[in-house]
Formats: C-alpha cells, sequence, structure tokens
C-alpha cells in the first residue's frame, strides 16, 4: 500500500442554469393600432359598398328582386364563415392574401360580362348566386378576413373588456358595419347613379377596386391589368360611346336591335331600343322590364292604313277608357277642354298623349327624369303638359290636402320591373287620389300581378276599400287551356269612382259587395280614337275580358305599416315577370344592355 493514498475528490457544486423566460408580448404602440384600425375600417367600407354595386350591375340581366333572391342569405354566411373560422383558417390563407381584393375587384366586370350571355343558361333562380360567387363573395370574404386579422392585433383588456366580451366584439362589430354600410349605400347610390362617370355601374367598380388598390399596395395589381384594358376597350356596358358602338354592333349583327340612347337613373338602367324589321317597333328599357314601346311608320305599316306610331301594349289605350266612363245621370257633361287629369307614371307617355290630344289640362308625375327626357324625344310625348318630377307619394299627400278635388280624371301607371312600388298601394295613398278627385271624377289603375297570388289580392282590396265602385279588366284573354288555379300574369286595369253611378248591393250585417258594376262606359266614337288604329282595337272594354272579383268590408287592407306584406309577395311576382320578358325580347338582347 502506497503511503500517498489518494482522497477521493470532493464533486463540485453543480450550477444550475436558468432557462431563458419566454419573451413577453409587447402590446403594439397606440399609432400601429390605430392604424391597424384604421384599415380594418376601410377593407369593412369597401366591401359594404360593394354589396349594392354588385346588385346594380346584375339589376339590367337579372332585375333589381330576383338579383337579390340569394344575396342577404349569403352574404351573411360569407361575413360570418371569414370571422368565426379567421385563427383556424391562417394555417392555410394568409392575411397577405387581401393584396388580391383589388385583384378580384378589377375583373368582376369581365367576369360578369363573360357569364351574361350565359343568363338564361343560368337560370333566374341561381344565376345571380354564381356570378356573385365568383365576384362579390370572394371580395368580401378576404376584406373581412383580412380585416379581423388586423382587428385581433387590439388587445381587448386594454378597454377593459372581458375576455368573452373581446372574442365576440371584432365579428359583431365587423358585421355591423359591413351590414350597416351596404344599407346606406344602398340607399344613396340611386339618388346619384350616373352623374358623373366614375358614378355608373362599371366605374363603381372599378373605383372600388382601384381604392382596395390602394389600401393594400403590391405588384400583385399587375396580374388586374389585363382585366382593366378589357373593362377600358372590350366591355360593352361601359359608359362611353365607343363600348355603345360595339354593344350596337352585336345587337345589330345577332339580333336586329339599336340602343338609340342609355342612361344609370335613379329607378335603374334606361335605355330606348329600336327593332329595325319590316314592323319596326321602339322600346323604352328600364333594367329588366319595358315601360312602353311603339310601332314605327314604316312603308309596311303605312300601306296597311298606319298613319302614326302605334303603341305596341294594348294595356296603355285601355287605360283611355277612363274617360269614357259615363257620369252620374244627376251631373252636368262637362267639355274635355274645361277638364283636368293627372298621370301617375309616365311610361312613353301614351296616355298623357291621349288626354292632351283630346284637349285636357294634364300633369304628369314622374320620378326619374331619364324617362321623362326619352319619353320626349324618343316617343314624342306632347311638351303641352305640367311635369311634376317627384315622387308621387310626396305630391299627393300635399296636393290632396292643398287642392282637394282638382282632378277629373286619375291615371295611375307605376309597374315595372316585377314589383309595384308598395308606398302607391296603400290606403293612405288611394284616400289621397280619392281626395284630388272631383266628385263625378274617375280613377283607372295599371296592374301587373298574378291573379292567384295574394298580393293580388291585397292590392285590389285596397282599392275597393277606398273607392265605391270599380270594375276591373284585363288587357289579354286567359291562355288557352289554362285551368282554374294555374299562374296567370297578367295587366289589367281597374277603373274606379268617386261617387257611384247607382247604390251597390248589401251583404249580411250591411257588408258591401260588389253585385252588378255601378259603373258604365259610353260607346266610344271616332274623335276618341285621334286616328289611330289601336285606339280602334283597344280603347274600348271588352265585357269577355272582364274580371269579375268579389270584396267585402273588413277584408285583408295595405295600410302604410303593412307594406311588408306587399313585398313579401314581390320574389314570386319578379320571377314570373322575368320569363315574361325573355320571350318578349330576346336573351341577347337584356344581357348586352
Amino acid at each position: 500500500m502506497s503511503s500517498k493514498q489518494k482522497t477521493p475528490k470532493k464533486p463540485k457544486a453543480t450550477k444550475e442554469v436558468e432557462k431563458p423566460k419566454a419573451a413577453e408580448k409587447q402590446p403594439l404602440p397606440a399609432s400601429t393600432l390605430l392604424k391597424n384600425a384604421g384599415r380594418a375600417a376601410a377593407l369593412l367600407v369597401i366591401a359594404g359598398i360593394a354589396s349594392p354595386v354588385s346588385q346594380l350591375n346584375l339589376s339590367p340581366v337579372y332585375g333589381s328582386i330576383p338579383a337579390s333572391l340569394h344575396h342577404k342569405w349569403a352574404t351573411t354566411f360569407t361575413v360570418i364563415a371569414a370571422l368565426v373560422n379567421r385563427r383556424a383558417l391562417r394555417r392555410y390563407i394568409s392575411t397577405r392574401n387581401a393584396v388580391y381584393i383589388a385583384v378580384i375587384a378589377f375583373w368582376t366586370p369581365v367576369i360578369q360580362c363573360l357569364l351574361f350571355p350565359h343568363s338564361s343558361t343560368l337560370s333566374i333562380e341561381y344565376g345571380p348566386l354564381v356570378i356573385e360567387s365568383l365576384t362579390y363573395f370572394p371580395l368580401l370574404f378576404l376584406s373581412v378576413y383580412a380585416a379581423g386579422g388586423l382587428l385581433d392585433s387590439i388587445d381587448p383588456s386594454r378597454f377593459n373588456l372581458p375576455p368573452a366580451l373581446g372574442e365576440l366584439a371584432i365579428p359583431a362589430a365587423s358585421y355591423f358595419t359591413v351590414s350597416s354600410v351596404a344599407k346606406l349605400a344602398g340607399a344613396t347610390l340611386p339618388g346619384v347613379i350616373g352623374s358623373r362617370v366614375y358614378l355608373t355601374r362599371i366605374g363603381l367598380q372599378t373605383l372600388i377596386a382601384s381604392a382596395s388598390a390602394l389600401l393594400t399596395p403590391s405588384l400583385t395589381i399587375l396580374l388586374a391589368v389585363p382585366a382593366l384594358l378589357h373593362t377600358l376597350t372590350l366591355n360593352p356596358h361601359s359608359p362611353s360611346s365607343y363600348a355603345l358602338q360595339r354593344a350596337n354592333a352585336t345587337l345589330s349583327a345577332t339580333q336586329n336591335y339599336t340602343v338609340l340612347a342609355r342612361q344609370e337613373s335613379i329607378t335603374g338602367y334606361v335605355s330606348v331600343l329600336e327593332n329595325s324589321a319590316d314592323n319596326a317597333f321602339r322600346l323604352l328599357r328600364c333594367d329588366h322590364s319595358l315601360l312602353g314601346g311603339e310601332w314605327l311608320v314604316t312603308p309596311s305599316a303605312y300601306s296597311k292604313g298606319q298613319r302614326q306610331q302605334e303603341t305596341i301594349f294594348a294595356v296603355f289605350v285601355l287605360l283611355e277608357a277612363v274617360r269614357l266612363v259615363e257620369p252620374p245621370t244627376s251631373m252636368p257633361v262637362i267639355p274635355d277642354n274645361k277638364k283636368k287629369a293627372l298621370n301617375i307614371g309616365l311610361g312613353i307617355g301614351t296616355a298623357p298623349n291621349a288626354m292632351i290630344g283630346h284637349g285636357i289640362n294634364t300633369t304628369i308625375v314622374e320620378l326619374d327624369p331619364a324617362v321623362h327626357e326619352y319619353a320626349t324625344e324618343y316617343f314624342n310625348l306632347s311638351p303641352n303638359h305640367n311635369a311634376v318630377l317627384s315622387d308621387a307619394v310626396a305630391f299627393v299627400a300635399e296636393t290632396s290636402v292643398s287642392h282637394p278635388a282638382s282632378y277629373d280624371y286619375i291615371i295611375h301607371d307605376v309597374f315595372t320591373g316585377g314589383a309595384e312600388p308598395a308606398a302607391l298601394f296603400t290606403t293612405e295613398f288611394m284616400q289621397g287620389l280619392s281626395d284630388l278627385l272631383t266628385l263625378d271624377g274617375v280613377v283607372a289603375i295599371n296592374y301587373a300581378g298574378d291573379l292567384t297570388l295574394g298580393s293580388t289580392k291585397l292590392v285590389l282590396n285596397t282599392i275597393h276599400a277606398v273607392f265605391p265602385a270599380c270594375r276591373l279588366f284585363r288587357d289579354s284573354p286567359p291562355n288557352e287551356g289554362a285551368k282554374p288555379g294555374d299562374p296567370d300574369f297578367i295587366n289589367m286595369v281597374i277603373f274606379c269612382v268617386k261617387m257611384p253611378r247607382n247604390m251597390p248591393t248589401r251583404g249580411p250585417h250591411g257588408t258591401k259587395k260588389i253585385g252588378t258594376p255601378p259603373i258604365t262606359f259610353r260607346r266610344a266614337v271616332r274623335e276618341d280614337f285621334l286616328g289611330s288604329i289601336a285606339r280602334q282595337n283597344f280603347l274600348q272594354p271588352r265585357p269577355e275580358l272582364e274580371v269579375k272579383y268579389s270584396y267585402e268590408s273588413g277584408d285583408q287592407v295595405m295600410g302604410r305599416g303593412d307594406v311588408g306584406e306587399l313585398e313579401k309577395f314581390h320574389e314570386q311576382g319578379a320571377v314570373s315577370h322575368w320569363r315574361i320578358m325573355r320571350t318578349v325580347l330576346p336573351s341577347g338582347v337584356w344581357e348586352m344592355w
């Protein structure tokens, strides 16, 4: 054993190595938060404005109501999908994809232009949904998704909000912003549409795309250059004379039609169309509806005895039969040149021109200045009238109080696009018309609807509830082979008087019933026709076209607060009207607008 023993070494104390602490998430500076909130708000505002703009661009091809059939629920679904799943979606979709919002916006007019020629194939039920699924809804999704990502950077605790409430705040605020802006823009745009190039349908789409590009600057916008070039040079819907020439070149070659004039106005896209066939005619269009039309005087027509432009649609001549209603025997006969007429809704001016032609002092109330302009320039509306370019509801409400019993005749003709302005068919409005009539006055109301629908019954009940006696005539016979209960969408004219010509019969408990109609029409004479073949054929109400309608006091009517009841039926009526319009004009004419 060695004298030097090795003593075991004392183990060194191990020094504990401290693990580095995770870096605490530093709150973003207030300036950054403010910038993010501002960008998010701008994205949501753009998405909100794009909603009614998308609908405006669909309305000439599908009509405003059919275009909106799926719009509301699809918009809500898209917003919820983008917000509720935004954190899970970040694995697959970067918020940087917001740069594609502008690209989608620039390509939207191109996609619509390419799909519109297939509107009949896509169908009225799903065509608008298909088109918006490729245009507006992707834009909406990316806008809301990107806005949600920006708003997530804001810590709710900084505002003393509970975590649960903070989680709900972003989706709620985002949805409220989009929906509120959409409603505000939808109410504002009709009043300014067409007033500037950038406030036309295509102009607004380009404006939205440009604003999106400025908000999310990126070289990705170069992908939109072909789309912008197409919109500026090839899109026939662009608001330029060159685009109109392209549209007419296509329409003339394929459909034998020409657009004489067009503009975007308060009530929709308004245009004048002319067919150059041997039996030539001219039409006034508003969105996916026709406001009137005339046969032109061609050599062929002249050889058949036509000496003036004649209305195509019998219903506008039938309205003139308001002059044929015989006055009560107790009332003196007043010559036409001592009478006054009020025409609510102009169209091409067929009925007002007749009133003026008979020497009647005529006032026309028309909401849309474009309609009045085109009726004057292209359909020979007589200048000898008092024009009131205003809302009829306000005019009647004011004038019925300030100047009651002012008019011997009132013609009410306001239908367009598969839906009537509900406010012009309420008991309050009808009572205003009654107050405006002289004691022996007569009103003629043009209503287009399906006799099997509840909306038609509601309107007829409301009219009968105000006026003591009415008779109803359709403008054409029922379809051959039609069975009771089958759809029957027609133009009809309801003639009503302020004072009954004889007492109506009474039902049980004193309820008023319409028995033998207490209105009679005198026989039309040569002077009533004003040299018109159409008036010779359609002016006299025909007994075989009379529709018997019974009303009992107490039946449902529509007041100012009940217009929602009528609007519930608009979808059915508008879809039926769309299909009818596609039989009146070729699809290619509607799609080219």
